[in-house]
């Protein structure tokens, strides 16, 4: 990940070299100055008067330097974070169903807003503080040298206790960083179940309980951030009881210098000048220092939420579906489960092209774990699942899904127009828009809107009905023209009259196999099936 986030070098390099020029630029505008000092207290006005106009042309440059070093440092921290958060959303998109489905989205949500702002704190913002610290370091040690050598050798020897002291104390605050990372991902999760299910809340009169379940939870991240903040400032102390140690004892070096006439009075300011250009930049650094040390754990961390644990190759090219799919004793059981029981067991069906296919079965039964197989999402535990003869663990996703479409028992809709939502983006003439929407039952709905398709959908189409909503994505599936159609509880928020409309359609489809898991069962269309079958464990005709 911190890769990432350093991928727009050029524009790091530019904000570095604006930064450094302009604290450059403030040394030399210094030490001109301490110079006319000197010349005042020797009564040198010629020289002093011939300086003064470079002088404060360089004075006036630090204005426009400052501020292109403040504009070339955001553009740089905004496409940093724009790569690192562009970087996890496709890595969440290469993930498999099965392995996504396994964790909360709220750890995904969590990744990209918790964690990623800790890496711009932490990381991008330390960047240009260590930066910082080691440019005015340097200027600083420039600024000594002008005065005397025997400066330079206390400047290292500071720059080496910062080194070392910021390595040795950033293994606790890793540690810690991560540990509240974990700790956010739990708080992030809760937050989002609590949300969801705001209603459940208020009708059952459990606000007391979730009230004081968040007060718990809230407790915990403060205290991990109290713990980490702790850790920072001894931290913090010890490194800059260090510092100063070391600063008095390079002011006791300097008042010896004064006392035995070694340097001027000007001197004498410069030095005084150069040490606190060198003690708060490194007491910034030591503060900066640790968290950019910190942040290579939580990179690693979200590197990791991004792998796929199941490393099989797909090698097999499926452009179209000829034939059947079959299952052969086909097993499943999810890794996660206590008890390690199977879902599915010796599960043998065969559905051919162009077929009609009713799932029926009792809730729990394995009728969305079948649907999730038959769809790709997960492979079978034992057994063969075949299409067209190929083992469809071995076909390539983006084929396989080229060739299905699915209408889903949770219903998704963009914040769109209405047409975009039914075609998904996806160019299509009007002729084929207006054929899916009369089969999926949406002309008189659509007739009856002011702007008609162009009509926007707002947050997950809150502004139509349930029936609506499901209707579009019957719509969406009639459009993709796929090979096979996938159909969970498509009719559970559609009318009974519309239900049996949508039903008779596809049904007499002739170039599209269907595969419908319902509960909505209508007597009369279960003889316009080919096969029917019921899901209980395993699967038998019926």
């Amino acid at each position: 990940m911190l890769k990432r986030v350093l991928r727009p070098f050029p524009q790091l390099i530019i904000a570095l070299i604006c930064l450094a020029a302009g604290t450059i630029l403030d040394g030399v505008v210094f030490v001109k100055m301490m110079g006319f000092l000197d010349y005042a207290l020797v009564g040198d006005m010629a020289t002093l008067k011939a300086e003064i106009p470079g002088f404060l042309l360089q004075a006036c440059l630090l204005i426009p330097i400052g501020l292109l070093g403040t504009i070339t440092k955001s553009w740089f921290r905004k496409d940093a974070n724009l790569c690192m958060k562009r970087y996890y959303i496709r890595g969440i998109f290469k993930k498999n169903i099965s392995e996504f489905q396994q964790e909360n989205t709220a750890t995904y949500i969590s990744r990209l807003t918790n964690d990623c702002n800790t890496l711009d704190t932490n990381f991008v913002d330390g960047i240009f503080t260590v930066f910082n610290g080691i440019t005015n370091f340097c200027v600083a040690v420039w600024i000594l040298s002008t005065v005397g050598k025997g400066m330079i050798g206390f400047a290292v020897t500071i720059t080496l206790l910062t080194a070392v002291v910021s390595m040795l104390l950033s293994r606790p605050v890793s540690k810690k960083v991560k540990e509240r990372s974990d700790q956010f991902d739990g708080y992030t999760s809760y937050i989002k179940e609590v949300l969801s299910a705001f209603h459940i809340v208020k009708s059952n009169n459990l606000q007391d309980k979730v009230t004081n379940d968040y007060y718990g939870k809230s407790e915990e991240i403060q205290h991990k951030g109290y713990v980490i903040e702790k850790i920072y400032t001894f931290m913090n102390a010890l490194q800059n009881g260090s510092f100063s140690l070391m600063i008095y004892l390079g002011l006791c070096y300097l008042a010896y210098q004064a006392i035995q006439g070694n340097i001027t009075a000007a001197g004498a300011l410069t030095v005084s000048q150069a040490i606190q250009r060198i003690a708060w930049p490194l007491m910034m650094m030591s503060e900066a220092m640790p968290k950019i040390f910190a942040s290579k754990g939580l990179g690693k961390k979200i590197n990791e939420s991004l792998l796929n644990k199941n490393k099989h190759e797909e090698n097999i090219a499926l452009h179209e579906f000829t034939d059947k799919i079959e299952l052969k004793d086909v097993g499943f059981a999810y890794e996660d489960a206590e008890d390690k029981a199977k879902t599915l067991h010796d599960v043998n069906m065969e559905i051919k092209k162009n077929g009609k296919y009713l799932i029926i079965g009792p809730s729990g039964g394995g009728k969305s774990t079948l649907l999730k197989l038959l769809r790709k999402y997960f492979d079978a535990s034992e057994g063969k699942l075949l299409i067209d003869g190929k083992p469809l663990a071995d076909v390539k996703k983006e084929d396989y899904f080229s060739l299905i479409a699915n209408v889903e028992q949770q219903v998704f809709i963009f914040e769109d127009t209405l047409k975009n939502n039914i075609t998904l983006y996806k160019e299509y003439s009007d002729e084929e828009i207006k054929e899916a929407i009369e089969v999926a039952g949406l002309t008189s709905f659509i007739e009856n809107l002011p702007d008609g398709l162009n009509t926007m959908i707002y947050d997950n189409g809150k502004n139509i009905s349930g029936g609506e909503r499901s209707r579009i994505v019957i719509a969406r599936a009639m459009l993709a023209k796929a090979s096979v159609l996938f159909m969970d509880e498509a009719f559970a928020a559609l009318d009974m009259e519309r239900a049996r409309e949508i039903e008779q359609t596809i049904l007499k489809l002739k170039n599209i196999t269907v595969i419908n898991v319902s509960h909505v069962i209508f007597k009369d269309s279960k003889s316009q099936y080919d096969k029917i079958f019921h899901v209980k464990g395993t699967v038998t005709e019926g």
